[in-house]
């Protein structure tokens, strides 16, 4: 039992399943968190720090309340598509905080979960260099030429959260390495910290720089600044420098470049504002988990939609922010009590650790692995090898891992049939295809807008009827509905039903008002049915709206004019 949760972790981290998996980079995570959550809550005992019991009671109430009132609350509890951070994967997390408080073995959970990062670190220093034998570089190689970057994502979905991931194992593998007696670990463990610092810088996440210096600063501030980290840190850096400079170098150089051109972090400092402004409608009990991308397309400002009207707003990148709009008032004062008991407590490498990935959350959001490390780290502060085992209200603990193991097994079975129907459309085996998708719906997983746009690339009247019917259910299923009505719209243009496509065009632009797109679009349909003023007042509002980004938004109100 010692050590399911910080094999789990690791797991959790490095975990992919291309091909047997629809959603491979997400759901596997969260099935393997729910299942060691599963098991691990028939032996939990509770903290016998009564401020951890408070915190993780406290994040508990806050989830299952926002949940409860959520605006979608069924989206709530299973998650979305990009993330599946729904009620009973937050609720796992805090049952592996629970865990890290009662550990007896620090040394063997920080040898597994810092020393499981080696291939990921690797993983990611390959798609650096253009080699990767699992994921298509185009999802993570941006521009061209000398200007081209690379994010590399490694196992963690996207760069920004491969960074913060790596700090974690950045200080506790410093941790590891001071704790450790025999010379074998101990080069294990500064191998594992320093490739993760490497891989770290590769991904050219200024979020995970400014948290690593916050790290650094912690250390040095807080304990006594160790001559031996301190001579590593600079070597590191020194070492980084030099790659900066050299031809291998080029990607890092215009990493920098983009990032002069964009030094206030793109639409951040709007995107917060608006969040703000949103999470006023519901102060108390927040929109819900899991609901930002959905909701937010709402209260989008003219100015947000203007300066980047092909942006997709998955979350508010802040977690804070991310705490406050989906779970309300209860939620941020959590999240802070939680990052307050966490500073409080912090002490060595370990809390640089958990300082630096606070910081660095100031910027992203939270993801299954990142939030898991988190609290897994603050839990790990917060230990207490003493703490009772005994298994109280054991009906109440088998009833929770019965739910646990429940819904893992939901979410695994309804991910493997989307990832069977994706695979019959490699093989053009189109009816076993849809066979599939419809049974992945009684497990309520679903990727309509994928299917509908697999389904019409494909010749033949069957082919185009199941895309039709796949693009019809995503505008109920999408995370991105506005996304999804637009894609509608293109389905009933193809039938030439101009009626139909003006009603879901309207419904687009009622759920993203600000959006350029739906108001071009209407402009063009009102236009060919001679409705000429209601087409310029749709076209002066979608040219307002994209604030000169697109030539063809201007050419249709010009030519309204």
């Amino acid at each position: 039992m010692d050590y399911v949760l910080p094999a789990a972790a690791a797991l959790v981290a490095i975990l992919l399943v291309p091909g047997w998996s629809f959603y491979f980079d997400v759901t596997p995570k969260v099935v393997v968190l729910l299942a060691a959550a599963a098991v691990a809550m028939i032996g939990l005992g509770f903290p016998r720090s009564k401020w951890m019991m408070r915190i993780v009671a406290f994040q508990a109430a806050a989830v299952i309340l926002a949940t409860l009132f959520s605006t979608h609350r069924w989206v709530s509890v299973y998650g979305s598509t990009w993330r599946r951070s729904g009620l009973f994967a937050e609720l796992a997390i805090l049952v592996f905080a629970i865990g890290a408080t009662q550990v007896r073995d620090l040394r063997g959970w920080l040898r597994i979960t810092v020393l499981a990062s080696i291939p990921i670190a690797l993983y990611a220093m390959l798609q650096y260099f253009g080699i990767d034998p699992i994921l298509s570089a185009r999802g993570y190689q941006f521009g061209e030429g000398k200007y081209m970057i690379v994010r590399p994502p490694a196992t963690l979905g996207h760069a920004a959260y491969l960074a913060t991931y790596l700090l974690y194992v950045i200080f506790a593998g410093a941790e590891l390495a001071r704790r450790e007696s025999t010379g074998l670990w101990r080069a294990a463990a500064i191998t594992a910290s320093a490739l993760a610092f490497f891989a770290m810088a590769l991904s050219g996440t200024r979020a995970a720089l400014v948290g690593f210096a916050a790290g650094a600063l912690f250390v040095a501030l807080r304990d006594r600044v160790n001559r031996k980290a301190l001579y590593a840190g600079v070597a590191m850096l020194a070492a980084i420098a030099m790659f900066y400079v050299t031809p291998w170098g080029e990607r890092l150089r215009a990493r920098v470049f983009w990032s002069s051109e964009d030094a206030l972090g793109g639409a951040r400092l709007m995107l917060w504002r608006d969040t703000l402004r949103m999470s006023a409608g519901r102060p108390v009990s927040g929109f819900g988990p899991e609901t930002f991308s959905m909701e937010f397309p709402r209260h989008q400002s003219v100015e947000l939609a203007r300066a980047y009207p092909d942006f997709y707003h998955e979350s508010a990148h802040n977690v804070f922010l991310d705490a406050l709009v989906s779970k309300g008032l209860l939620g941020l004062l959590a999240m802070l009590a939680a990052a307050a008991f966490g500073i409080a407590i912090a002490r060595g490498f370990l809390g640089a650790a958990l300082v630096a990935m606070l910081v660095s959350q100031q910027f992203t959001a939270f993801t299954v692995p990142t939030e898991l490390y988190f609290f897994l780290t603050l839990g790990m502060l917060a230990a207490d090898p003493k703490a009772s085992m005994a298994a109280a209200f054991k009906p109440l603990r088998i009833g929770a891992a019965v739910l646990f193991a429940g819904f893992a097994v939901y979410l695994a079975t309804g991910d493997v049939l989307l990832g069977s129907a994706r695979r019959a459309m490699d093989h053009g085996e189109i009816d076993r295809a849809a066979t599939f998708v419809d049974r992945a719906r009684q497990w309520n997983a679903s990727a309509d807008f994928y299917f509908s746009r697999r389904f019409a690339a494909l010749n033949g009247l069957r082919s185009w009827q199941y895309g039709f019917a796949a693009a019809a259910r995503a505008t109920e299923t999408a995370d991105d509905p506005q996304n999804a009505w637009i894609n509608l719209a293109a389905f009933q243009a193809g039938t030439n039903d101009a009626h139909a496509v003006e009603r879901s065009l309207r419904s687009d632009i009622e759920i993203a008002p600000n959006w350029f797109k739906p108001h071009w679009l209407l402009a063009q349909v009102l236009q060919q049915q001679g409705r000429l003023g209601e087409a310029r007042a749709e076209a002066t509002l979608a040219a307002d709206r994209d604030g000169a980004k697109h030539p063809e938004v201007a050419a249709t109100l010009h030519h309204l004019r």
